[in-house]
């Protein structure tokens, strides 16, 4: 079915007519507002940060109370405000901020009656805009400060007449005007003023100079994840069937009071049924059908191919660089204090133009700069952050050595001698070393006659290092007897404490060693040389100071020793270790346990005679019984204490 144009001219005629009439007043004002004569322009002199308090202060004073809008943009974070009727008086500059969250704040002319103040932020924190006479003062709280009631993002305006207009909340734009997250202080009803005196704000103004390298994107702190479209405007039902695009946006410029600019290269028509639908939604619904893309500069809204903007894009790009190829590069040089300038080498290039370049000068740790000047602040900025005071930390280690050793012996000697007629009964006869202590002055057997001596034992299984005994002997005509009861029992306990102690800057290795070194020859193709092992306590400690004051540890704590109860090889001796290695979170001045070896070792031996010794009771008359316990521990304690200043 064809469209009836005239009729369908009509009808949308009327349809964005009473859509304007809809328009609110203060809208309609601000559109006649245009044709008016500009009032005397309020020059600002002066822009001053300082510090208030607890608060970090912008102040922007002018000639005459100032008209300003607000706007806070992110990535980076930074606080616009833009200055209707309003000319500098002061060169465009940036004024640098020792007073965080400021970082910087730069002032520039956006044109005729149009000043323009960014305040580049560290990070986003609850603010205060204020208005007092022909002064402005923006005032930031503290970092990590909690909000004041009332005091977020919101502002007051004082009127021409004097008198305070109540706080103004912030609103954020329709996602279709601007396609960026941007946010700006509006009132929900404007009083109709005349139009000689009411300026129309720019809807979308036109952002600052950007520095060097890639523009970065204004999106809103509220906007940190994606969020669906939101549509604002007037719900619209229109019945279109292959009509030409050019006159669809005709219909939008109707309808929204936008002034719309198409490119050569939009073509094409539309054919669409929409009820009751926001005409912005419909914008976005046919720019996506016809792979084309809008742009809004103030109250100006144009419409251009994706292409177009891709090229246009390009060209800005070639712009800019063309513009910081031709800037004559200066060189600066800075001396640092703490930091090591063969360190910051490689950061800070990366924050240089294509132009840019740093070297470092070892000898006398300076940095050599060379870039184009509106580079330079950014490198500065970054100096002052990394080239400073390192915190130090106190080490204190103990590595206490514990052992504990627990020895007894119980040993027996037996001797018995009788004669049986024309047999004899005694112990072992001929060998030296099982003869009884005990000197008897008869004959028994196995003596000689006549003389005197000992008789040969059973068993001897008396103790190595008797300490204490008990002997039994009995002896007749005809028979002798020998018993001798040993014992042993010993005890020991050592304890060794060393205490490794340094200073060292946050983030450096701490090593402490306290030992012998070995030497140790060899002979390599016939070529003698000595090495040098360690046998020492050493400490190895790197401290990480965190935000909250806590102390991050890297700790490796080494005890090596020689060991002499392992044959020697070649005369090379053993070396008997104990190490630990770890990664630990303490509280400053707080102690810690990083490691611990803990050995204990028992042995018991038992020499006895056969089957009697296996007997009941009576079996430890011909047993020999040792028992060995010995305990070692080892741990290492660290203590690591922040120093002050």
């Amino acid at each position: 079915m064809k469209t009836n144009w005239p009729a369908f001219r009509a009808g949308y005629i009327l349809l964005a007519g009473a859509a304007l009439a809809a328009l609110p007043v203060g809208l309609q004002v601000a559109q006649e507002a245009v044709t008016a004569a500009p009032a005397p322009w309020a020059a600002i002199s002066r822009v001053e940060v300082g510090r208030n308090g607890q608060h970090t202060t912008v102040r922007v004073a002018g000639s005459r109370p100032l008209s300003f809008q607000q706007m806070r943009l992110s990535d980076p974070p930074r606080l616009v405000l833009d200055f209707d009727s309003a000319q500098l008086s002061l060169p465009s500059n940036a004024v640098a901020s020792d007073y965080l969250p400021v970082r910087e704040v730069r002032v520039g002319q956006q044109g005729t009656g149009h000043a323009r103040v960014v305040i580049d932020l560290a990070e986003f924190v609850p603010y205060t805009v204020q208005a007092e006479g022909p002064s402005v003062t923006v005032s930031f709280a503290s970092p990590g400060e909690p909000p004041s009631p009332g005091a977020i993002t919101r502002t007051r305006a004082r009127s021409k007449s004097g008198l305070t207009a109540p706080a103004i909340p912030e609103m954020p734009l329709p996602a279709w005007l601007t396609g960026q997250g941007v946010a700006f202080a509006r009132p929900a009803t404007e009083p109709r003023a005349p139009a000689a005196q009411q300026v129309p704000p720019p809807q979308n103004p036109p952002p600052a100079a950007p520095a060097p390298g890639p523009a970065p994107s204004a999106v809103p702190p509220q906007a940190a994840t994606p969020a669906a479209p939101v549509y604002t405007g007037e719900p619209i039902s229109v019945n279109l069937k292959d009509v030409d695009l050019k006159d669809f946006f005709r219909l939008i410029h109707e309808i929204s009071g936008l002034n719309v600019v198409l490119d050569p290269s939009v073509k094409g028509t539309v054919t669409l049924v929409l009820d009751q639908v926001p005409w912005d939604q419909g914008l976005d619904i046919v720019l996506r059908n016809n792979g084309l893309a809008k742009e809004i500069e103030g109250n100006v809204l144009r419409i251009v191919t994706q292409d177009t903007l891709r090229h246009e894009a390009e060209q800005q790009i070639a712009l800019l660089k063309a513009q910081n190829d031709a800037i004559e590069t200066i060189t600066t040089t800075r001396v640092l204090s703490y930091a090591k300038a063969d360190g910051l080498v490689a950061p800070l290039r990366r924050f240089l133009s294509p132009r840019g370049d740093i070297i470092a000068d070892a000898r006398s740790n300076t940095l050599i700069i060379r870039d184009i000047p509106s580079s330079l602040p950014r490198i500065e900025n970054l100096l002052r952050q990394l080239d400073r005071k390192s915190q130090q930390v106190e080490i204190d280690a103990r590595v206490v050595q514990a052992s504990r050793s627990f020895a007894r012996e119980l040993g027996t000697q037996f001797g018995f001698s009788t004669p049986a007629g024309n047999t004899a009964l005694g112990g072992l006869v001929g060998n030296s070393t099982f003869v009884s202590p005990v000197v008897h002055t008869n004959s028994p057997p196995f003596i000689p006659a006549g003389g005197t001596g000992s008789i040969p034992l059973n068993s001897n299984l008396g103790a190595v290092a008797p300490n204490s005994g008990l002997t039994f002997t009995t002896q007749g005509h005809n028979y002798a007897v020998d018993f001798i009861l040993s014992a042993m029992e010993s005890r020991a306990v050592g304890k060794i404490l060393s205490e490794p102690h340094g200073v060292t800057q946050n983030n450096e290795k701490l090593i402490v060693k306290q030992g012998a070194q070995i030497p140790i020859q060899t002979n390599i193709n016939n070529t003698i040389s000595v090495q040098f092992i360690d046998a020492v306590l050493k400490l190895e400690v790197t401290p990480q100071v965190t935000a909250d004051g806590t102390v991050f540890l890297d700790v490796t704590v080494e005890n090596t020793q020689i060991d002499n109860g392992i044959p020697r090889i070649l005369g090379t001796p053993a070396l008997d270790t104990q190490s630990a290695t770890t990664k630990v979170l303490i509280n400053d001045g707080g102690t810690v346990v990083v490691g611990g070896v803990v050995t204990n070792s028992q042995t018991t031996t038992v020499d006895q005679v056969p089957l009697l010794g296996s007997m009941p009771l009576i079996g430890n008359l011909f047993r020999h019984t040792t028992i060995n316990t010995s305990a070692q521990e080892l741990l290492f304690f660290v203590t690591p204490r922040i120093l002050p200043g």
